[in-house]
C-alpha cells in the first residue's frame, strides 16, 4: 500500500465525519440553507487564496522544473477552474460571486490556514501531505455521491457535486498522491511522520470547515455556558 493509500486508510473515520456532516448533506438534497452558502463561499474563497500561497512556496521548495510546472498548473486550477463551485454556489441562492467575498477568516478557517502555513515552513513533504486532504475529501465524497446516490438534476447544487466528480479533477487528485508518495519514499522517518501528522491535522480541519459554514461561526463570543472561566 502507497503512503498516501496508507493515510486515508487510517483515516477513513474523517472522511466518514466529512460525508456524514449536515453541511454536505444539505448539499446533497439542496436543502442547504442560504445563509450557509453565503458562509461559506465567502471563507472558503480566502482560504483558497491562501492555499494558492501555498503553492506558491511550494515553487519556491520545489527541487526542479518538473515540480516547479506541477505547482504552476494546481495554481492556474485554483484561479480558472475552481471558481465555478463557487459560483453555482451562489446562483443557487441567488447572489453574487462578488458580494459574498469576506475579507476576514473566522476562528475555525483561521486555524485551518495556520496550520497549512506551519506546514509550509516545515518541508516540501510535509507540506504536500497537509494540503492533500482538502482536494481528496471533496473529489471522494463526490465521486462517491455520483456513483451511490446522485443528487437530482433539478438540485440546486448538482454542478458543485458534477464538478468534483469530473475525470480531469480525479486525474489531479491521482497526480497530487502520486506527488506525495514519490516524496514519502525519500523522506526520513521522522518526515514521514511528520508527513502524517500534517496530513491527520488537515483532516480534522476539513470537518471543523463544514462546521464552520453550517454554525455561520465567527468572532462573536458564543452565548451560554463554555468550557472558559468567566472573568470575575
Amino acid at each position: 500500500m502507497s503512503f498516501s493509500a496508507d493515510l486515508g486508510a487510517k483515516h477513513k473515520d474523517l472522511f466518514e465525519s466529512f460525508w456524514a456532516h449536515p453541511f454536505l448533506r444539505g448539499l446533497h438534497d439542496g436543502t442547504l440553507p442560504r445563509e450557509c452558502v453565503i458562509h461559506y463561499v465567502g471563507q472558503d474563497h480566502q482560504y483558497l487564496n491562501a492555499f494558492i500561497r501555498c503553492y506558491g512556496l511550494g515553487v519556491a521548495r520545489s527541487p526542479d522544473r518538473r515540480w516547479m510546472a506541477w505547482f504552476n498548473e494546481q495554481i492556474r486550477f485554483l484561479l480558472e477552474d475552481e471558481q465555478h463551485p463557487h459560483h453555482v454556489m451562489c446562483e443557487a441562492v441567488g447572489i453574487s460571486y462578488d458580494d459574498v467575498r469576506q475579507e476576514d477568516l473566522v476562528p475555525s478557517a483561521q486555524a485551518y490556514v495556520n496550520h497549512m502555513e506551519l506546514c509550509a515552513r516545515d518541508s516540501l513533504p510535509v507540506l504536500m501531505a497537509g494540503l492533500l486532504p482538502c482536494p481528496w475529501t471533496y473529489i471522494w465524497a463526490c465521486t462517491r455521491a455520483m456513483s451511490e446516490d446522485p443528487p437530482a438534476n433539478d438540485n440546486p447544487f448538482h454542478g458543485w457535486w458534477a464538478f468534483y466528480a469530473t475525470d480531469e479533477v480525479q486525474n489531479l487528485l491521482a497526480e497530487f498522491q502520486r506527488g506525495v508518495d514519490e516524496l514519502a519514499e525519500r523522506a526520513s522517518p521522522s518526515e514521514r511522520d511528520r508527513m502524517a501528522r500534517a496530513f491527520e491535522r488537515s483532516c480534522h480541519h476539513e470537518v471543523r470547515f463544514w462546521e464552520m459554514a453550517w454554525s455561520l461561526e465567527s468572532w462573536t463570543p458564543p452565548r451560554g455556558k463554555t468550557m472558559i472561566g468567566t472573568a470575575h
